[in-house]
């Protein structure tokens, strides 16, 4: 329900006159005021009507409605429960409350008063309607679908009703049915944008692009300010690799809808595929303002848009500057750059000159360090960030004698009052303030005047101590007995893999996993094999969680319960601190041997293995074990090495091996500082690997205790053998465009063994894993 018109600017009238007015006449003119959309006035009268001591259910139900318009929604619920208490058969207030109570997500609350308002009333059709809207979202889909059928029984050209089934049978794959439905709708009204908006978002789940695109395009002619319109034709734009009309069309949602999150998605999407690094600075600046305030998006993306703000030439100069730091102009402008600080402290910045040119400023600025200096707030926030920049790669950066020294001496001096919390800050760029003894000053009680220094804190000892915490409830099944497993254990305990602060994750908008899996591996596409509506919770398992990254992504499945499984309890523990602060609460942690799966007697719907079986002892098995307990015809998201790929890795690793290099600290900074400097030269490559560039990932990368890599050959046995069908890579359209040209046959794109020829030819395909879907053979 809804209000009866748009709202008009009015003139002020006087409430003393309104109240003078007849109880009859006063009521009159308030419904009238309400009709015309003059609702200032309307609620003037309504509120007169009250204080006068009259009462009448239209009236507060009518004013509760302008209430709801200005969301005061807990006035409207007030006056709603008020109307249905003093007029028990007035159907309307009920259905209203019903209705807002739906909009705010009270789902159970929704459901009591809308039965209420169908016993009172079953003939009517709106009733029913609302009805079908909350039993969807209980995820009561056969209920919900009896519902809007019946609405439709009740009025055959009930408009609302056959959207809701659209979208009903959409959320379940049932694209043929979904677009009978938008189709009855536009039979009813054709000029209804919203029913084109649905009929073209079904047609992009049915891979007919052109008629996605007509419809959508048509809903934009009828409505240009529609919620989504100018966003859905942005994603399928997106889809068939059109990326600038796809900005375009995402820019224009945003000036309608500045908050949009999966427009921003859209947008972090788009910069990873290197679409917004030639926009002009005034609008890179203004994109990274809002990217880099919003904690629903991967900021790791948008380093090459970072790195565009300060030019090569400040760069280097600053890479090799020894003295007068604070004096040098060019020093001042990085330090100034809002947005390059604010980056500091939300992502690694994988480049070897930011690294050269963070490293040197960190070792001037302790070396140069006197308790005589000012400092200036621009230099104490950018020596903040700095600070979160190295614990975010977690000291990585190699550290001289002439350093160590100079900080032991700092520690000393970190009681004297002056400069105090700039010497702190000057500390995290060495060490996690976490280390600091608790009788040389104790951090976990500190408060400061600063808001940024405040954030540093929270960053190196409050969030860890939070993960200690959190730790000591992790439910364990099983032991670790394999040896392998128990070293991939220590190794992942030593440092969580990865460290990131925060990640794409939508709130709203849930999607049906099928709808997920199909735009991952399209062209290909995948019908659903079931006849009956998805009216049950899809059990899904991460296996191999690590520190919450896939368990974020997984949260996009509607109706879903995630099982999140590893070997490391700190990785787990980082992980459960990030889920709890985005308000997930459909996730069960376990420490647990992936070959141990079993003792979960559970199976599930779907699995995401990513990066995890390559590190196995023996990967056939821990497939197997995966493979026991997907249900028959589930789904499988897996993730392996490349043999290809990782060539050079493969022989850093034997060089390694051969000098004895451990995966200590100080060995990853000494063969870091060598790759860098030039010392180790058969191996330029991995400096432009991103995971270079933070301890962890750079021990995954070249230390990692066991490994395996795998051609495309291989792996098509393994899944021959253990019984399951190859769907499809997910891999950029430019990719698989590039493959196509040679094969042209769609069916080609399940073909491993031409697959394996393409990346012999172009052995970077798969740089970063082979990441494909698979399902349990329905054979």
């Amino acid at each position: 329900m809804s209000g009866f018109g748009e709202k008009k600017k009015e003139n002020k009238g006087s409430s003393k006159k309104l109240q003078k007015l007849s109880e009859k006449d006063l009521k009159a003119k308030s419904i009238n005021n309400h009709i015309k959309g003059n609702l200032d006035e309307a609620e003037k009268g309504y509120i007169a009507f009250l204080k006068n001591g009259y009462s009448d259910a239209d009236i507060i139900s009518n004013y509760a409605l302008i209430c709801e318009e200005k969301e005061e929604n807990d006035k409207a619920i007030k006056l709603y429960e008020k109307c249905a208490k003093n007029f028990p058969n007035h159907i309307y207030s009920r259905l209203n409350l019903s209705f807002l109570y739906y909009k705010l997500n009270h789902l159970e609350k929704a459901e009591i008063i809308i039965e209420e308002a169908i016993k009172l009333k079953p003939s009517l059709p709106n009733g029913h309607c609302i009805r079908g809207l909350i039993l969807k979202s209980l995820d009561k889909y056969d209920e919900s679908k009896l519902s809007l059928e019946k609405a439709i029984e009740l009025d055959k050209n009930y408009f609302d009703a056959y959207i809701n089934l659209g979208l009903l049978n959409k959320d379940s794959n049932k694209y043929n049915e979904a677009e009978e439905y938008y189709l009855k709708a536009l039979e009813i009204d054709n000029k209804s944008a919203i029913a084109h908006l649905n009929l073209g978002a079904c047609y992009k789940e049915k891979q007919d692009l052109e008629k996605a695109i007509l419809h959508t395009k048509i809903a934009i002619e009828l409505d240009s300010k529609l919620e989504n319109c100018y966003l859905n034709l942005a994603t399928i734009y997106n889809q068939i690799g059109d990326y600038k009309k796809s900005l375009i069309l995402t820019k224009k949602e945003l000036l309608l809808y500045k908050n949009s999150e999966l427009s921003y998605q859209l947008i972090s999407e788009l910069i990873k595929k290197g679409e917004l690094l030639n926009i002009s600075e005034k609008d890179n600046r203004e994109l990274l303002k809002n990217l880099l305030n919003r904690k629903d998006i991967s900021h790791r993306e948008i380093f090459g848009n970072i790195n565009s703000l300060i030019s090569k030439e400040i760069l280097e100069e600053l890479s090799i500057l020894e003295s007068k730091l604070y004096e040098n102009n060019k020093f001042n402008i990085l330090i100034k750059d809002k947005e390059l600080v604010k980056a500091l402290s939300l992502l690694i910045f994988c480049s070897p000159l930011w690294e050269k040119v963070l490293g040197n400023i960190r070792k001037n600025i302790l070396l140069n360090y006197s308790d005589k200096d000012k400092i200036s707030n621009s230099i104490f926030n950018f020596i903040i960030g700095l600070g979160s920049q190295c614990f975010l790669n977690e000291y990585v950066y190699y550290i001289s004698t002439e350093e160590n020294d100079k900080l032991k001496e700092l520690k000393k001096t970190i009681n004297i009052n002056k400069n105090r919390e700039y010497k702190l800050a000057i500390i995290s760029c060495y060490q996690s303030l976490s280390s600091i003894n608790d009788k040389i000053i104790n951090l976990n009680t500190y408060r400061s005047n600063n808001k940024e220094f405040n954030h540093l804190l929270n960053l190196q000892i409050k969030e860890l101590n939070d993960e200690k915490k959190i730790s000591k409830g992790i439910k364990k099944i099983g032991d670790i007995k394999d040896f392998i497993s128990k070293e991939v254990k220590v190794q992942y305990e030593l440092n969580p893999y990865p460290r990131w602060r925060y990640n794409s994750y939508a709130k709203e908008n849930k999607l049906n996993f099928l709808s997920v899996i199909n735009s991952e591996i399209y062209p290909n596409t995948i019908k659903s094999i079931s006849d009956e509506l998805n009216n049950k919770k899809t059990n899904i398992l991460i296996a191999g969680c690590g520190t919450g990254i896939q368990i974020l992504e997984a949260s996009r499945y509607s109706n879903c319960e995630i099982t999140a499984i590893d070997l490391s309890n700190s990785s787990i523990s980082y992980a459960k601190r990030k889920v709890d602060e985005y308000g997930l609460k459909n996730v069960d942690f376990i420490e647990m041997d992936l070959l141990e799966l079993t003792a979960l007697h559970k199976r599930f719907d779907l699995i995401e293995c990513s990066g995890v079986l390559h590190h196995m002892n023996d990967p056939t098995k821990g497939l197997s074990n995966l493979f026991n307990v997907l249900k028959p015809k589930g789904f499988l998201k897996l993730g392996l090495y490349s043999k290809y790929a990782r060539e050079e890795i493969l022989k850093a690793r034997e060089l390694i091996k051969e000098k004895d290099i451990k995966p200590s600290l100080a060995g990853i900074r000494s063969f870091r500082n060598d790759l860098l400097n030039g010392k180790i030269k058969q191996f330029n490559e991995i400096i432009n690997w991103s995971d270079f560039y933070s301890t962890s990932m750079c021990r995954d990368l070249c230390f990692h205790s066991h490994e395996n890599c795998y051609s495309l050959i291989e792996i098509k046995n393994m899944l021959k053998v253990s019984n399951l069908e190859f769907l499809g890579f997910t891999l950029s359209k430019d990719i698989k465009d590039k493959y196509q040209k040679d094969n042209k046959d769609k069916n080609s794109l399940k073909d491993l063994e031409l697959w394996d020829k393409f990346e012999k030819l172009n052995p970077n395909s798969f740089r970063e894993m082979y990441q494909f879907w698979v399902r349990k053979s329905i054979k």
